[in-house]
Order: structure tokens, then sequence, then C-alpha cells
């Protein structure tokens, strides 16, 4: 089984300064639109049984764009998996890093030093939403074990799975880099279990 993990393309929020977005469901920008359609290409020729997204939207626009693309993607199933929508980020949501570290700086210099011991007001914990993320992915793994899923979620959550399958903690994700429409590709098998092959590959 090999399931290709897809970051979204550019929102609004990524073009303005990298703006933390979290739960903000924002669309694809133009750009965006066009760095998914190009991130299909690296689907040509791999038959896709489902592709599942978060339920934001621009996960859900990035699967259109890359499903639309190919005509041999356009009969896969298409899912909604909760757990991988992008961790919340509570009050620092549409804020840029320089604005919340005037606005936090105490808690964001800590967030620095260890993402996973700071509380944001609003926001979630990002060990907990590991946890939840590497429990959707066994989910994905029993449903089609038989068969390779694309699957579009975020910038943190993505990391956090990765680091999570090599048996790390959320408060190591930051040693993963994610780009807009960056493709990760996993194998999973009964003999060997997970094996990674590639992360943040890019068709641009």
């Amino acid at each position: 089984m090999m399931v290709y993990l897809f970051r979204h393309g550019q929102t609004v929020y990524n073009a303005d300064g990298e703006r933390f977005c979290g739960t903000s469901d924002v669309g694809l920008t133009a750009l965006g639109w066009q760095q998914a359609r190009c991130a299909a290409q690296m689907l040509a020729g791999v038959r896709i049984h489902a592709f599942v997204h978060s339920g934001l939207r621009r996960a859900a626009e990035t699967a259109k764009a890359i499903q639309e693309s190919h005509p041999h993607l356009a009969t896969a199933a298409l899912y909604v998996e909760p757990a991988f929508r992008e961790v919340g980020f509570g009050s620092w949501e549409g804020l840029t890093r320089a604005e919340v570290n005037k606005r936090y700086p105490d808690m964001y210099a800590q967030w620095l030093a260890d993402p996973a011991d700071v509380n944001i007001p609003g926001g979630e914990d990002i060990g907990q939403r590991q946890q939840e993320v590497l429990t959707a992915f066994s989910r994905l793994i029993e449903r089609f074990v038989d068969c390779d899923i694309a699957v579009v979620a975020h910038n943190t959550i993505n990391r956090l799975l990765l680091v999570g399958l090599l048996g790390s903690d959320a408060r190591n994700y930051r040693r993963i880099v994610q780009e807009n429409a960056c493709m990760n590709i996993i194998e999973y098998s009964e003999a060997s279990g997970v094996r990674i092959h590639a992360v943040n590959r890019l068709a641009i």
C-alpha cells in the first residue's frame, strides 16, 4: 500500500507573510490552484483508489484540482477525514510570526523553544493532535490496505504524522519541511510496516 500525502496549495495566508492559518477556512489563491494542478503530475500513471482530505476548503480544493487533472484519477472515491484538519492556533490565527512575537513575546519564544510545552489561547495541544492523526492514519491503513491512496492535509499535521511514523514525538515536528503542494510518499506492508520513500517532493 502506498500513501501519497500532499500539503495543500498556497492560500492568501501563505502568500501574505506566512500567517498562522490553523482551522481558519481559507481557499487557494490562483497560484495555489496552479500548484495543485502541477502536483497532479507526480501521480501520472499512479492508480489511486481514493482521495482523502481534511474537510477544510484549501485541502478540498487541492484534492479537487489534483483529481481533475488526470482522467484516470476521476473515478477515485473521495473521503473526508476530520482528524487531518490543521492544528488550531487559537488567538494566533490570522497573524504573522512577527505579529505574534510582538503581541505574545514570551509565549512565542517558548513556542520556538518547545512547541509541545505551550498553551496558545484557544489553541490545540500538538501532542494530542499527533496522536489523533496517527490513529486516523492507522484507520486508513486498515480500510485501504490493498490500495494506493492520496491524502491532502496541512503543514503541521503532515509533519506531526511523519515524525510520529518515524517514532518521534510532537516537539520534533519542525525537523520536517512541508512546502505548499508538496508530496510525501509512505509505504505500508504487513511485512515491513511503514517506510517513507519521499518527503517534501515538489513538481515545480
